[in-house]
């Protein structure tokens, strides 16, 4: 027959097997067992209160220990003053109590006057406990712990009794047993989806973001991290630089202001030097630990590095406020994140250097467009400055000539004046086209700033004056002399002429720009001043980046100040750009002042001004294409009392020669075209030095070539005397007096 006690025994066993079966939490089984066995406990046990009880009258005092090295630690307890009395915490393996872990259910006697008690039963016979009951706590044949009941009385167990308490620790440490692996389970499906959705977030390319999203989700992800800094490791200067902080305030300052770590130095250093995690349960008892943030205590802390394959790229770090923190999980953990961190790491980078690549090809790419175009414009005004040039020649030479023909009156003799000033001027248009158009590799050669800003703003007077643009010049009176490539240079400024006239035409529909040049030390300063409505202050920052314009779109390639800085760096200039003190943009050009060759130039203006000695009558051969001026060049030659032979080519050139040698006459001086159909005048030179190298010696170039490269190195190799279309009477004459006069000498 079933007694109501073991009906009561087989309920608590039923209890604590439903506690076992179910998910939950190590503290909830340990609570729930204990309130289901005390129960049953005061139920059994029934007795008044006592004067030393501060419990009600049927309150029953129990705990439950876990073994935890080689004491027992209190894990959750019912009607104990554990707060007034902390020793409650812990008690020694080697007491009696601690005895019975590995022994079965025992009842223990307190006696109030023994003096070897532990705490826990001291504190319970002050509590009006006359025994306490101790039952261990076994899963699969391992100690756990134990569980203790206070009792009122003294007594014994008897063998059922004990076999019954026996099953009833081993129910409530299959629980724990199971509980454990419940939360281990649980724990490991939150790494594993979090490790799946960091995974996926870190697919981002955006690097900044990605280094953020690394650090908080290791924060998130571990269990007892409070905050989390990641450093990446500069190659260049093998420094450990923070670039991802989990947290705010005055510490994140100190760390992004002051952390400087090495390979090897710090525990950050030594993760990455040894490949491995370090944890660190006590950072003030470790001597790898530099604390950098004083806002920011921490007691633990684990750190992983951040590897690809041998490549070093960093380290992650977490910290915590608790001693022994974290834990072997918790360092493969964080090692897992750290190798999805690094990899995801190295694939923002090459995105980025891949986006970095492809906007200097598509920079290039501008610029051989740029380039093909401005080539394509050069050739093009090439063509057009070479048709020019000869009838300018022409010309000028007539007005020339019929200025100092005979019977001329005064007022005719001034508009043959206003003609030549007019030709001259178109020619020297015609001149700075070439100049501008003529794409080279820089050449450092001395030049007057001063000149270059006159020659640019003359190429582009007429455009600003059709613009309602006025230009006001306030350049140094001295000459401004440097070492840059004219045509570079010229660039640069009609850059910023045009940029300047692009902003005032849109403004206001003109205005005013000024031009001033003036030495500072050692440094010419060349300015240009609109009075546009000046730069705002998100322009300024990228005004000299590549692409960057504030133009519509096909107005504009972001590309002109870009080159305009390449080329004054290239000189050991810079270039930057200010608001004006009322209004409008100025932007500053400064290149390092230079000191006039006086030898060359002394050379070059004896040369340009050497007095005109009479000639006297010579035979010359004229080869020339252009019929008029030809005929120019015979009719100038012929008022100086020279012969004159007209061909219109090479080959014609040399088939005169060879009559004339035939019939004994000798040609003293050659004037040929370099540009012609058939033989041109660079060939017809190269056979006459292997037939007759002393006639050779007596040849002179015109040209309206002379700023195609072939030409110029040409000249420049053989020194043979040129004069440029279109030109004067007195640049003929001057060139024809070189020659002979080289030849006296």
């Amino acid at each position: 027959m079933i007694t109501t006690i073991q009906t009561m025994q087989f309920d608590l066993l039923n209890e604590l097997l439903a506690i076992a079966s179910a998910p939950k939490s190590v503290g909830n089984v340990l609570r729930q067992s204990l309130e289901i066995t005390s129960r049953a406990f005061e139920e059994y046990h029934p007795s008044p209160a006592s004067d030393l009880d501060s419990a009600p009258a049927r309150e029953t005092a129990a705990g439950i220990y876990f073994l935890v090295g080689k004491t027992l630690q209190l894990m959750a307890h019912r009607g104990l003053p554990v707060k007034q009395t902390p020793q409650l915490h812990r008690i020694p393996l080697d007491s009696p109590i601690g005895r019975q872990c590995d022994a079965t259910t025992e009842l223990i006697p307190l006696d109030d006057n023994a003096t070897n008690q532990t705490a826990l039963e001291r504190t319970l016979a002050a509590l009006g406990f006359r025994a306490i009951v101790v039952s261990p706590l076994y899963s699969h044949d391992k100690t756990l712990g134990c569980a203790f009941w206070g009792v009122r009385h003294k007594g014994t167990l008897n063998d059922q009794a004990r076999q019954y308490l026996d099953t009833v620790g081993r129910t409530i440490g299959l629980g724990i047993h199971n509980s454990r692996l419940y939360q281990q389970m649980a724990h490991r499906l939150r790494q594993s989806e979090a490790l799946y959705q960091v995974s996926r977030a870190f697919a981002t390319l955006d690097l900044d973001q990605l280094l953020d999203l690394i650090v908080h989700s290791a924060v998130d992800t571990i269990r007892n991290a409070k905050n989390g800094v990641l450093h990446l490791l500069d190659e260049k200067t093998g420094e450990l630089l923070p670039s991802a902080l989990s947290f705010e305030g005055e510490g994140r300052t100190n760390i992004l202001g002051r952390t400087r770590m090495r390979v090897g130095q710090g525990v950050a250093g030594v993760a990455l030097e040894t490949g491995q995690a370090v944890n660190v349960p006590d950072v003030s008892k470790d001597d790898r630990f530099i604390r950098v943030s004083k806002g920011r205590p921490f007691a633990s802390m684990l750190v992983a590095p951040l590897k690809l394959a041998d490549r070093q790229i960093g380290t992650l770090s977490i910290d915590s406020e608790e001693l022994n923190a974290f834990t072997q999980a918790d360092e493969q953990l964080l090692m897992t994140l750290a190798t999805q961190a690094a990899a995801a790491i190295e694939n923002a980078r090459l995105f980025t250097d891949l986006q970095r690549s492809l906007q200097d090809l598509k920079a290039t790419q501008e610029e051989l467009i740029q380039s093909a175009k401005l080539s394509a414009i050069g050739q093009l005004i090439a063509g057009v400055a070479h048709e020019l040039n000869n009838p300018l020649t022409a010309v000028m030479g007539y007005a020339q000539l019929l200025q100092t023909a005979e019977g001329v009156d005064d007022d005719l003799r001034r508009d043959l004046n206003k003609i030549l000033l007019q030709a001259q001027r178109a020619a020297k248009i015609v001149q700075n086209l070439l100049t501008f158009a003529r794409q080279h590799k820089g050449e450092r050669q001395y030049i007057d700033v001063n000149e270059v800003l006159e020659c640019t703003l003359e190429l582009h007077e007429y455009q600003l004056r059709v613009e309602n643009i006025q230009v006001v010049k306030q350049l140094a009176p001295c000459e401004l002399g440097t070492l840059v490539d004219r045509n570079q240079l010229q660039t640069v400024f009609l850059n910023l002429i045009k940029n300047a006239e692009d902003v005032m035409i849109e403004h206001h529909g003109g205005g005013q720009i000024t031009v001033t040049s003036e030495l500072v030390g050692d440094m010419i300063r060349i300015e240009f001043t609109d009075d546009g409505p000046g730069l705002t202050e998100d322009v300024q920052p990228h005004l000299f980046e590549p692409f960057f314009t504030t133009k519509e779109v096909g107005k504009g390639t972001g590309l002109g100040l870009s080159i305009c800085f390449g080329i004054v760096s290239h000189y050991g200039g810079r270039i930057w750009a200010t608001n004006g003190p009322g209004k409008g943009a100025t932007f500053v050009v400064e290149l390092p002042a230079a000191q006039k060759n006086s030898a060359a130039t002394a050379s070059a203006e004896e040369v340009h001004f050497v007095p005109l000695p009479t000639i006297e009558s010579k035979l010359v051969l004229v080869v020339e294409d252009e019929k008029d001026v030809a005929s120019l060049l015979e009719r100038v030659l012929m008022e100086d009392g020279h012969k004159v032979v007209i061909t219109q080519d090479g080959r014609m050139a040399l088939e005169h020669l060879a009559r004339a040698q035939e019939n004994d006459t000798y040609f003293d001086l050659i004037i040929s075209d370099i540009k012609m159909p058939g033989l041109s005048g660079i060939e017809l030179y190269r056979r006459l030095c292997q037939r007759d190298p002393e006639l050779a010696q007596h040849f002179i170039f015109v040209t309206g070539d002379i700023t195609s490269p072939r030409t110029r190195n040409f000249l420049r190799s053989t020194n043979v005397p040129y004069f440029s279309k279109p030109f004067s009477n007195e640049d003929l004459r001057r060139a024809i007096a070189q020659v002979f006069q080289l030849e006296s000498a």
